[in-house]
Parts: C-alpha cells; structure tokens; sequence
C-alpha cells in the first residue's frame, strides 16, 4: 500500500512539473502543443501574446456625461478574470477601438496595434 501511495505521489509530482510553464489564457489562441513549440524556436512570439494578454486594453468608466462614441459592444462577465483573446476582437494599426461593456456603464478601449508594439518594445529593453 505504501508503495502504491508513493508512486501515486511521484506521478502527481510529475505531471505537475510537466505542466505547462505559460499563461494558459493563451491557449484560447495556440494549441497546447503550438505553445510549447513556440516556447522553443519562438519564445518572442510567446512574450508578446503574454504581454498583450494584461497590457493590450484598457477599462474606462462611463460616468454621466463621459461616454465614448461606439456602436460595437462586447460582453464580458468578470472584469477581473477574463481572457481577452476570447473576446474574438483585433486591434486597429493607427487608432485605439472602443467597445461598450454589455450591461455594464464602462468600456473596454483596446489600444492601436502601433501603440501597442512600442510598449512591448519599450518593456522588453527595460528588463
């Protein structure tokens, strides 16, 4: 019994570090498989879907008398825990793209692709 119990241990053990060492938000995206093959021969690509992930949108409040002018609406349950590449949206190379919350007085604003390039650029020569 005790050796049943400790190779059960040692397999838990080593499928946990087997597991993926990436945000598995971007599976919405790649492939489990994609996403280790790029980990390897691509890791860049990795970095930037990482990064735009958190730093590709932002959340504005619409209070009374500040709305953004926008016939496009996304739905979005939770704003602390969702994916954006779920969302099924892209950016606009030049100009940022707003869209009203569904059901919520807020907007999620995804910034230029532009924008968006020299930030990443900018964070990944600050490290």
């Amino acid at each position: 019994m005790k050796t049943l119990f400790t190779l059960l241990i040692l397999t838990l053990s080593l499928v946990s570090m087997g597991q993926s060492n990436f945000d598995q938000r971007l599976l919405a995206r790649y492939s489990e498989d994609r996403v280790q093959e790029l980990l390897e021969k691509q890791p860049a690509t990795i970095e930037y879907w990482t990064y735009y992930l958190d730093h590709s949108y932002t959340i504005v409040d619409g209070s009374e008398g500040k709305t953004i002018k926008t016939d496009e609406e996304v739905k979005i349950r939770d704003l602390e825990n969702f994916n954006i590449l779920d969302l099924g949206i892209h950016m606009d190379g030049k100009r940022p793209k707003a869209y009203r919350i569904k059901g919520m007085n807020q907007y999620l604003v995804l910034k230029a692709s532009d924008q968006f390039s020299k930030e990443f650029s900018r964070n990944r020569s600050s490290k």
